[in-house]
């Protein structure tokens, strides 16, 4: 069944004999991503999404946002904030269907937003994507012309990709132990520092964070496949860059847009975001209707970073992370998701995340301390429980 508007090309199938990740190693491309979710049958976890060979990409650092057309290799660059920048450049078309995710950008937000191990910001956009349907099976694929263009990517040829391809054998990987970054003593010096802050009354609690680093060989996606069934989540993605490759098993939401209405899991600056008498606060999240002078993209801007990698008192916490902490945050409090073309979005929070980049995977673990904390036993209980949840295969 094939639907078409002006700008969109929208073809359905029967995809019962397939699943997500079959689709994914059989679609060929560079760049490819898979999105899901192991809560297959609730609302936010129907579908999943995939996509291969995105037309841009957006990338920046301080206040400088690069967009790269990898149809003509051209770049450009624009100055500003960066995610205002975003919600500047993201292509805007309305699409008449009940899927949340259309096509778009997909990538991530670091917490901080300077110059670091890996870009600010960084999203490819793709104008052709994949949907599977958890519920009726269906497999959906649709392409949007977002630009001028003479040749529209051969629908059936993706389909024939997906089904008639020979399957693919399993590739092995390596993940070696994970070893620390900062010692017990620096993180001890660093929980005392906190704790003056805290004590000073200029917060109640902070978030710190820490890298770990471990050796890694092999295939990427066997890794995901690995890591998706030990950490079963509610949002679970496998994203490829430019020299880097991002794959996480995030526990949680952390702010989200659906028809207007904004979901998040900080409650610090909501009423700048949402109409004052629709917020309202259910199981831990707050939500509220999107205020109609907003992008979805001010939500971002407002509800980032979320306060559970921060602290209460996000602000006054924000700075003291940046104070204490002596290397910028790689991945760990920033958010990773979809901005659509719809206008809508959905970001988990960048935590239980893997770096791979090289020979070597990265991730972070975040521990909060209060006033009564004793900086070694959180170290000790962080890594507990980072290694009792990291698989190696």
């Amino acid at each position: 069944m094939i639907k078409q508007s002006v700008r969109t090309t929208i073809k359905k199938i029967n995809g019962d004999c397939l699943t997500p990740v079959l689709i994914f190693k059989r679609l060929q491309g560079k760049r490819k991503f898979l999105l899901e979710s192991s809560a297959k049958h609730e609302t936010t976890g129907r579908y999943s999404f995939i996509g291969a060979n995105p037309r841009k990409t957006y990338t920046g650092s301080n206040r400088t946002l690069t967009e790269y057309s990898h149809h003509t290799n051209k770049s450009y660059s624009y100055d500003g904030d960066l995610v205002n920048l975003l919600k500047q450049v993201m292509p805007r078309i309305s699409t008449n269907t009940d899927y949340p995710f259309t096509g778009g950008a997909i990538g991530y937000i670091r917490f901080n937003r300077e110059q670091g191990d890996i870009p600010a910001v960084n999203f490819h956009v793709y104008d052709t994507i994949i949907i599977f349907d958890h519920v009726t099976d269906d497999l959906t694929i649709i392409h949007t012309n977002i630009e001028a263009e003479l040749n529209e990517p051969n629908i059936d040829e993706i389909i024939h990709q997906i089904i008639n391809a020979q399957p693919l054998s399993s590739q092995e990987f390596s993940l070696g132990l994970f070893t620390e970054q900062t010692s017990k003593e620096e993180f001890s010096r660093q929980v005392e520092q906190a704790q003056n802050v805290i004590a000073s009354g200029n917060a109640k609690e902070i978030v710190l964070s820490r890298r770990l680093l471990a050796d890694f060989s092999g295939d990427a996606f066997s890794l995901y496949r690995d890591l998706r069934v030990k950490l079963s989540s509610p949002y679970l993605y496998y994203i490829e860059f430019g020299d880097h490759i991002v794959i996480g098993a995030s526990p949680t939401n952390v702010v989200s847009v659906h028809d207007n209405l904004v979901k998040t899991n900080t409650a610090t600056n909501i009423q700048n975001v949402c109409i004052k008498d629709s917020i309202q606060q259910e199981n831990g999240f707050m939500s509220g209707v999107l205020s109609p002078a907003l992008h979805a993209i001010d939500a971002l801007t407002h509800l980032l970073p979320a306060d559970t990698v921060t602290g209460e008192s996000r602000q006054q916490a924000e700075q003291a992370i940046q104070k204490i902490e002596q290397k910028q945050r790689v991945l760990y409090g920033g958010a990773i998701g979809y901005i659509g073309f719809n206008g809508q979005i959905d970001f988990a929070l960048a935590s239980r995340t893997l770096l791979l980049q090289g020979d070597k995977a990265l991730t972070e673990v975040g521990a909060k301390v209060t006033e009564k904390s004793i900086g070694s036993d959180l170290y000790e209980r962080s890594n507990v429980e980072l290694f009792s949840e990291m698989g190696r295969g």
